[in-house]
């Protein structure tokens, strides 16, 4: 239907064979110009080509184009970079249980049910962090990611092994880990294991208890 809308005729004929077919045994030829021009990384005019040739070039130019988007938009944000080095896949998240890899990606992402998120879609009211409880100054604080992360009461002793797990995997003295922004930290693959671990200890990423709405 495309090829008839860009004014190109189309014919497709079924032969027992390629021997003593003109078209056929042209078509052939010509595939095989193609591919000797794939190989050599040259380009040549033709007006034959197969539809399987014809469907690969679509493919890899539509691979080619996604890996250039992601290049352009992706890479330049924390949040947004789903692998690690280039090439490679982030294994401890994608191999871990569904539901835990689920709130890792959430997290990373920006998109995770905590405060900020929840309010700014309307799910929520307020914003103030529902883990902390007790009332005071602890109730009243904001729940983001460096929230739960770094100051939320109720994960504290969770926090402290995080940030102690990821100066070992990079090596980091504890002050670096203060000035490590939780976007960043999402965002290398070596603390991969150390992040897992404080989520799966934890109940961070995961909805707010449905006593606590009620």
């Amino acid at each position: 239907m495309k090829l008839c809308t860009a004014g190109i005729e189309t014919e497709i004929h079924w032969v027992p064979g390629h021997t003593g077919m003109p078209g056929n045994e042209g078509a052939d030829r010509q595939a095989n110009l193609a591919r000797e021009d794939r190989k050599a990384g040259t380009v040549r005019e033709r007006i034959y080509t197969s539809a399987a040739n014809r469907t690969r070039r679509i493919s890899e130019a539509r691979t080619a184009a996604k890996a250039k988007w992601e290049a352009d938009k992706c890479s330049k944000h924390h949040g947004y970079r789903l692998k690690g080095k280039a090439g490679s896949k982030r294994p401890i998240p994608m191999n871990s249980v569904k539901s835990l890899a689920a709130r890792f990606y959430r997290l990373k992402s920006g998109h995770a049910p905590v405060g900020t998120y929840l309010k700014r879609f309307g799910h929520r009211d307020d914003d103030k962090c529902w883990w902390c409880g007790g009332g005071g100054w602890a109730a009243a604080q904001t729940q983001t990611r460096e929230h739960l992360f770094r100051h939320c009461s109720r994960w504290k002793d969770q926090q402290k092994t995080l940030w102690k797990e990821v100066g070992k995997a990079k090596g980091w003295r504890a002050g670096r880990c203060r000035h490590v922004q939780v976007s960043e930290l999402l965002s290398i693959e070596k603390c991969d294991k150390a992040v897992m671990d404080f989520l799966a200890a934890t109940e961070v990423g995961k909805f707010p208890p449905k006593r606590v709405e009620e």
